[in-house]
This record gives structure tokens, C-alpha cells and sequence, in this order.
């Protein structure tokens, strides 16, 4: 009985002490993943939309932060932004404020510029962020560059 007891115990400890993978799914894969998002006319539209031999920038945003509103205008400050990158900007929020933020920026006169609400709450379990805003830079090869939660500028990307 006490070498079942002991077995059984022994079996059990190796199972309670396995450790669960904590990695976030964006630093497991390093691949632009698949989304799916609904633009502001409630059209849905998903990485299929983006172009060939692009950077594609993915920034998870709220429509009334501020801080969110200062790292668009550096986006689009950028000049190889305008040039050479795809811009998916990624909010939960409604969809009238959603439309307020791309109206207040102009964003039709950028082709380049997605927005579209997170209907399925995908990016927050991807990322996991802790803060907005959060930007994700990746390659023409759809591999992860650049990963920041929460402002930042220009030069700490090195990429442009």
C-alpha cells in the first residue's frame, strides 16, 4: 500500500510542478498572424487586403488616448511609411468612435491606412499588452521587427 501511495504521489508531484508556457503567441511564432477586423462601414477585412513587398504596421490604439492620437502622427510623419508600409490600426471600441478618430485624421487620403474594430478581441490575446499604445512592425516577409507597448519614437525603431 505505501509503495501505491508513494507511486501515485510521485506521479502526481511531476504534473503539478510542469510549468505552463506564459509566452505571448506573437513572440512564439515571430509571423504576421492572421486577423480579421471590421472597417468603420462594418466590412469585414483580414490580412488578405495587404499588399506584396510591404512592412506592415499593426498598432492596437483607443480612438481617445492621446498618447495613441501623438504615435499616429509620427506614423504618418514618417516618410517611409508613406512609402514602403501598410498601416493596420486596431481599436475595441465602438464604431462612431472609431469613425470620429479616422475622420479627425483624414485617414481616407491614405490608401495605405487600415482601421477597423477588433470584433473578436483577437489582438489583445496575441499580444497581450499591458498598455496602448502598441506597435508591431513587420517585414515584406511578414516576419516581426519591432515590438513596443506604449509610446515611443522614431529613432528606437532602426528600421526606417
Amino acid at each position: 500500500m505505501k509503495r501505491l501511495f508513494l507511486l501515485f504521489f510521485l506521479l502526481t508531484s511531476f504534473t503539478a510542478f510542469s510549468q505552463v508556457d506564459t509566452t505571448p503567441p506573437y513572440l512564439r511564432t515571430k509571423l504576421l498572424p492572421n486577423f480579421s477586423l471590421l472597417t468603420i462601414d462594418s466590412v469585414e477585412f483580414d490580412q488578405t487586403i495587404l499588399g506584396e513587398g510591404k512592412n506592415t504596421i499593426i498598432m492596437l490604439f483607443n480612438p481617445e488616448c492621446d498618447h495613441c492620437q501623438e504615435q499616429l502622427k509620427v506614423l504618418l510623419s514618417i516618410p517611409a511609411v508613406l512609402e514602403n508600409s501598410q498601416l493596420i490600426l486596431s481599436s475595441i471600441e465602438t464604431m462612431e468612435k472609431n469613425r470620429i478618430f479616422y475622420n479627425k485624421f483624414h485617414l481616407e487620403k491614405y490608401p495605405f491606412v487600415h482601421l477597423g474594430k477588433d470584433h473578436k478581441y483577437f489582438f489583445g490575446g496575441y499580444y497581450r499588452p499591458n498598455t496602448i499604445p502598441v506597435l508591431a512592425i513587420y517585414n515584406q516577409r511578414k516576419e516581426l521587427l519591432f515590438f513596443n507597448q506604449g509610446n515611443t519614437k522614431r529613432k528606437s525603431w532602426k528600421i526606417f
